[in-house]
């Protein structure tokens, strides 16, 4: 079994409660796709079943093989998850290390996240499995354990280390984009994806709508309904931390 971009790594300290852990993640799904329609429970429903078939493993022993790209603490949670669940398993497990970049005619590919690949390339990568050995997945499986009890908001892989962090950590990296007049909330976002790896779109929307709650932004013209990201905001200069 395959699984790219995993996205059930749930903090869930006793994983035989899997329903709660499950609900506890949808209501951060909820929060991260409020705009979206469909998108939050689309997203929860991929995610149970990918535990059911996890859970499943640990009886059929299905070799499973994981993909994660590097910086992306998304995946790297999921792997280290994983491992968790399936430690006293006995299926084979691997990973795929997804190099951050590709050289390919004559340009360069960045790859932020296993989202990135078109799933033609995926074989392409197969040269980088390498199998989880026990005691690496027991190293895993505990790392996991020690995220989950320091609870943090926020995760990130901060020289090649993942790492909990406050919810405002990215902030700084908005307010660097901001310039001084108005500006539409997709440019600063987009402007600070770039810059920035392993961190999604909706988390630096919700930063800025905290941003505009606060008072450190002003909303100059509202999103149109279909395009949440189209909002004109500018910077409050009256504003102190």
């Amino acid at each position: 079994m395959d699984i790219e971009a995993l996205t059930l790594a749930l903090d869930i300290g006793d994983i035989s409660d899997m329903d709660t852990g499950v609900n506890v993640h949808q209501k951060l799904l909820d929060e991260l796709f409020a705009e979206f329609p469909g998108v939050p429970d689309g997203i929860g429903e991929t995610n149970k079943h990918a535990l059911v078939r996890l859970q499943e493993v640990k009886a059929t022993q299905e070799p499973i093989r994981m993909w994660v790209c590097a910086s992306n603490p998304e995946e790297l949670c999921g792997l280290y998850y994983a491992c968790h669940l399936l430690v006293d398993a006995l299926a084979p497990l691997s990973v795929v290390r997804v190099p951050e970049q590709i050289e390919k005619d004559n340009g360069i590919i960045s790859y932020h996240s296993t989202r990135d690949i078109v799933p033609e390339a995926f074989g392409a990568y197969t040269a980088c499995e390498e199998p989880i050995s026990e005691l690496r997945r027991r190293v895993y499986a505990n790392t996991w354990v020690g995220l989950v009890h320091e609870n943090a908001p926020l995760r990130a892989v901060i020289n090649g280390s993942l790492m909990g962090l406050p919810k405002d950590f990215y902030d700084f990296a908005l307010r660097a984009n901001m310039p001084d007049g108005k500006f539409k909330v997709a440019q600063l976002i987009g402007k600070t994806l770039g810059q920035i790896p392993g961190v999604g779109d909706r988390w630096l929307f919700l930063r800025v709508k905290a941003m505009l709650e606060s008072g450190e932004l002003i909303r100059v013209s509202a999103a149109t309904e279909d395009y949440p990201y189209s909002e004109v905001v500018k910077r409050n200069f009256a504003y102190r931390q």
